[in-house]
């Protein structure tokens, strides 16, 4: 890996496990359109892009119809599926390590900015980042070529070669690599290995041990 100095980091998926409150607030939406879907597995896909493209693209709503379902989700989510989150273990010792070691750290997700943001504050992990990028509410900078861009900017890091995009699913190494940046694909979110490698994915890292090892061990610096 090259000398990386600017790290981006997806949100759920990546940071967090948060399938149970978006799958839960997720089906609430289709469950007002007459779509049920008995098995949260079924939904696994919908953990990754926006809600907007996943409500139309997966299940055929049309312009309407998602507004109306992302307004449900959203109304339950507020109240009670953002709590619903585990940090993923290993994730708060390697942000501090990174902080430690000067690297500039960025949120770059497809969740609305004013979520993630919250999630950050109450989690207390907001004091590691840089900079927090998120989708504006209506669903754009959703897109993760967007939103790497937009990240880059916001911490004026113009080294493309000194950032990695690190998340769990093919929009993540896929925006990286159409961004033109590095990423790290990561196995213990909701993404697989197959898919990571089919969209390009560098690096695959197990843990967030495995993710400090490849920073570290890249001539950046030493832990």
């Amino acid at each position: 890996m090259n000398r990386i100095r600017c790290v981006l980091f997806d949100l759920d998926g990546t940071l967090f496990d948060s399938s149970e409150g978006i799958i839960s607030c997720y089906r609430l939406g289709l469950e007002h359109f007459g779509i049920t879907v008995r098995d949260d597995s079924e939904l696994n896909k919908v953990l990754g892009p926006s809600l907007y493209i996943s409500y139309h693209d997966f299940f055929g709503l049309e312009d309407e119809q998602v507004n109306e379902a992302v307004r449900i989700y959203r109304e339950h989510y507020n109240t009670k599926g953002i709590y619903q989150v585990r940090l993923y273990d290993g994730i708060e010792d390697l942000l501090k390590s990174l902080k430690q070691n000067s690297f500039t750290i960025c949120l770059a997700t497809s969740k609305p900015q004013v979520m993630a943001e919250k999630i950050l504050g109450f989690s207390g992990l907001r004091p590691y980042f840089d900079a927090v990028c998120g989708a504006n509410l209506d669903g754009s900078r959703s897109d993760k070529v967007e939103l790497i861009d937009y990240a880059m900017k916001q911490v004026g890091f113009t080294d493309k070669n000194g950032v990695v995009m690190i998340g769990d699913r093919f929009y993540d190494v896929a925006g990286a690599a159409k961004a033109g940046v590095h990423s790290i694909g990561v196995t213990y979110g909701f993404g697989s290995r197959e898919e990571l490698l089919n969209a390009g994915g560098e690096w695959i890292a197990d843990s967030p041990e495995d993710i400090a090892r490849l920073l570290f061990d890249s001539g950046n610096i030493k832990e």
